[in-house]
């Protein structure tokens, strides 16, 4: 991983102390003094430049559009906000930078980006969001104890476990936020995954924590919730058959913790469901006697804590391009991902289109996550539209695009096959999908257009494997 650390003060020092191995700095400063010095503490450091870091030239030399993190970390804010925005505008995703005046967060936030609003504050924040980001911790001292908040996650190991299991000879959680109660937690009181921890340690703690709630490691889907909603179509007992082989199938293979099955009528085939499903996943059944099957999931979806929403394809026709999106709609308003499913399983080989959005790394996120699980390859597909539709000034540039996906890879340590079309999106992505197991797709828009119908929605409609709709 690449790091660009602008700034070579008492907090860079610090940070470079801390680093483990496997980061590839380069450090700006003005002080050639304090560059060699910085320089010198970390083994792994590419290069040291003696210029003014607010100079887009010299940002531009360092290779800042090639870094996944940014640090701004000089001593006046004024600096550091000139950095900042120059990294945010670079499309760098990973942009940290310390605030020592408070009058001037309201400046930064408007950046969105990670901030560390006093000089007081230690390297030891910035080390907590080196080695995981998705996980969100407030240190509250510093120094030769370390203490800090979190929040507990569906997907964290300790979850579900005593507080024994947790406390360690250089760590102890002394703390827990239960809703608006503050706990002092004793040995055998079980942590939720609705709960605030408060940690105590020594100041390699979060190492240790780390290991404790598998940094890194793929939870698909409990990063939306636990369970897994299966909703039947009304149809023959084999199209039925075939529909619970694939809950069963994603249940045992993902984080799944429970199921819960929409069944229509009277025709489940829950019997032979109920003696292959296996004893560690929970299962419930609901049946739905009339209406739509889309309006049952929804009012089922209410009641429970669901991160996986499986539904079967739905009938398409020609009216239907001119009204509302129905599966991504359903998406929007759940909150969780929604699979089309088209029984192509087992899965091996991923579909993720990519077009250098939010959304669509949101996709490829996700689509990581299940590779890891299920032992997938995944193809990253970016179609190039004919300048006739998408206007010469509309959307990234191909090679842009191809960039921020080699960038992901990195990230993500995980190789992408990728490939380039140029024509329809939808007509090229559903004959990509044909040499696929899974399409997962990046959904934003709800407008179905005149000329331009819904892409997401044509792709669950019309590809030839099973579609996953990352919306919420």
């Amino acid at each position: 991983m690449r790091i660009l650390m602008c700034g070579a003060g008492r907090i860079t020092r610090e940070l470079l102390k801390a680093l483990g191995s496997g980061w590839k700095v380069t450090i700006i400063d003005k002080q050639e003094k304090a560059t060699k010095a910085a320089g010198s503490i970390y083994p792994d450091v590419v290069k040291t430049f003696t210029e003014d870091a607010t100079s887009p030239v010299v940002l531009d030399h360092a290779g800042m559009k090639q870094q996944d993190y940014v640090l701004a970390l000089m001593s006046d804010d004024e600096s550091n906000l000139v950095v900042a925005r120059q990294a945010v505008d670079a499309g760098i995703k990973h942009v940290l930078s310390i605030v020592r005046d408070p009058e001037n967060l309201e400046k930064f936030r408007s950046l969105d980006i990670r901030l560390v609003p006093t000089e007081s504050m230690p390297a030891n924040s910035i080390l907590h969001y080196l080695q995981d980001p998705g996980i969100h911790v407030t240190p509250l001292v510093t120094g030769d104890v370390s203490v800090f908040e979190l929040d507990a996650a569906d997907h964290f190991r300790i979850v579900g476990r005593p507080v024994s299991a947790f406390n360690g000879e250089t760590h102890r959680l002394v703390g827990i936020m239960r809703g608006n109660e503050l706990v002092f937690p004793d040995d055998s009181m079980v942590i939720s995954s609705d709960d605030r921890l408060m940690v105590i340690g020594k100041p390699e703690t979060f190492k240790t924590f780390c290991a404790l709630i598998e940094c890194g490691n793929p939870h698909f889907p409990l990063a939306f919730g636990q369970g897994l909603l299966l909703a039947l179509p009304a149809g023959t007992y084999s199209e039925l058959s075939r529909l619970l082989n694939k809950g069963l199938y994603l249940a045992q293979n993902t984080q799944v913790k429970r199921a819960t099955v929409l069944c229509p009528g009277e025709e489940c085939g829950m019997d032979a469901l109920a003696r292959d499903w296996p004893l560690g996943i929970s299962l419930s059944v609901k049946r739905v006697e009339e209406g739509n099957i889309l309006d049952a999931v929804r009012d089922v979806y209410e009641k429970g804590t669901y991160g996986l929403v499986v539904v079967p394809p739905l009938e398409s026709g020609f009216l239907r391009q001119f009204g509302k999106p129905r599966l991504i709609s359903l998406s929007h308003e759940l909150g969780c991902p929604v699979l089309v499913a088209r029984f192509s399983m087992p899965y091996e080989r991923i579909l993720v289109p990519f077009s250098g959005t939010t959304r669509a790394e949101q996709a490829l996120g996700i689509a990581v996550d299940i590779a890891k699980q299920l032992d997938c390859t995944i193809t990253v597909a970016v179609v190039e539209e004919p300048e006739i539709i998408s206007g010469e000034e509309e959307g990234k540039g191909t090679e842009q695009i191809l960039t921020r996906i080699r960038e992901l890879s990195r990230i993500h340590k995980m190789t992408f096959e990728e490939v380039v079309r140029r024509g329809n999106p939808v007509k090229e992505l559903v004959k990509l999908s044909g040499f696929h197991d899974l399409l997962v797709v990046g959904a934003t828009s709800l407008e179905p257009g005149i000329f331009s119908a819904n892409v997401g929605e044509h792709l669950a409609e019309k590809a030839s494997c099973s579609v996953l709709i990352v919306a919420g």
